[in-house]
């Protein structure tokens, strides 16, 4: 462990485990032989993407924080480009140039949670203080550069960087209990998987199929505030599903619901998260965390085949800095 960052690390943490200094977390097990073995779950060729349009939701209703992109036309000397004719700049030309920007928050829609984006007040020093930390002993909120809001060890970058493709893994809690809300604990999530024949190896990408995205997409708009109490979430409360995340080694964990686990608003005890399997996963573990990937279509596909893995591709946008990242997963059966 490194004796510089931190002293001490978590109980139930892999802190140091991979290294004094690495930033993959899990996605250490996605390795080169894991993902070869990863590439026989594709027999057929077909591709889905798992990503939700990000203008979906079509509300700010789940997290109020975050917005739905905006589009505008970039510009030129204060002029939109948008259907632009070269001509205007070089007489004769026939060029016709159409450029945008967009402005939108990363975690609206599918996405993927970066490890700076959930720490803890932790004593890693050992000297009483809690500090903000982050996975192996990082510091939460160090910036990118001065003047920029960002995190420059745990960002997505590491992320990006590595790849995001191996073997995905379908659990389909939507066709077992429907679309009202439902928290779900080790033993619901282990009756489901041995129900449907699924096994869970080290590397794999754990996809939870509960519904909520394809609600979002299909939902009315004035019908769009049932998003916050439908579908099926893990109980992060439930410490035999926490101990089970490590031990069974996967790479990361991809839902279609709004944050795999349902977020508490007040703590049973006098001190704790309000988010625990976010620490359990993106502080202790170094476990990305996908929110809102669209997994109904394949699930069906899959569900109606007798299948439950796939080979999954699903690297995030490269921007350093960013605690969380749009993605369009693709899934190859």
């Amino acid at each position: 462990m490194s004796q510089q960052r931190y002293h001490q690390r978590p109980a139930g943490s892999n802190w140091g485990d991979f290294g004094d200094d690495d930033q993959l977390g899990t996605l250490n097990y996605l390795d080169a032989q894991t993902r070869l073995a990863a590439i026989a779950e594709v027999r057929e060729g077909i591709s889905f993407s798992l990503s939700l349009p990000l203008t979906v939701p079509r509300a700010p209703v789940l997290n109020p924080r975050r917005k739905g992109p905006v589009i505008r036309p970039a510009e030129k000397n204060g002029v939109p480009v948008y259907r632009y004719p070269l001509a205007t700049d070089v007489p004769g030309a026939t060029d016709v140039i159409s450029d945008d920007s967009v402005t939108l928050s990363p975690q609206y829609s599918t996405q993927w949670d970066a490890l700076g984006h959930v720490g803890s007040l932790f004593d890693a020093q050992g000297d009483g203080d809690a500090r903000p930390t982050g996975y192996n002993g990082f510091t939460v909120s160090e910036p990118v550069s001065e003047g920029f809001i960002g995190t420059r060890d745990l960002s997505i970058a590491p992320m990006a960087r590595h790849g995001i493709q191996g073997r995905g893994v379908m659990v389909d809690l939507r066709a077992h209990f429907g679309d009202e809300q439902r928290k779900i604990g080790l033993a619901e999530l282990q009756r489901v998987m041995q129900a449907d024949g699924v096994s869970v190896r080290p590397g794999d990408v754990l996809c939870l199929h509960t519904g909520l995205a394809d609600l979002a997409l299909t939902l009315p708009d004035d019908e769009q505030h049932r998003l916050k109490t439908s579908c099926c979430v893990l109980d992060g409360d439930d410490a035999d599903l926490l101990a089970w995340i490590k031990d069974s080694r996967i790479a990361a964990i991809a839902a279609d619901n709004h944050a795999v686990e349902l977020r508490n608003h007040s703590l049973a005890a006098e001190r704790g998260p309000l988010l625990p399997l976010h620490e359990q996963c993106l502080f202790k573990l170094g476990l990305p965390l996908g929110e809102l990937w669209h997994l109904t279509p394949l699930a069906h596909w899959l569900r109606q085949r007798g299948r439950h893995a796939f080979f999954l591709t699903a690297a995030p946008m490269y921007v350093p800095g960013l605690v969380g990242a749009p993605v369009n997963p693709i899934a190859t059966v």
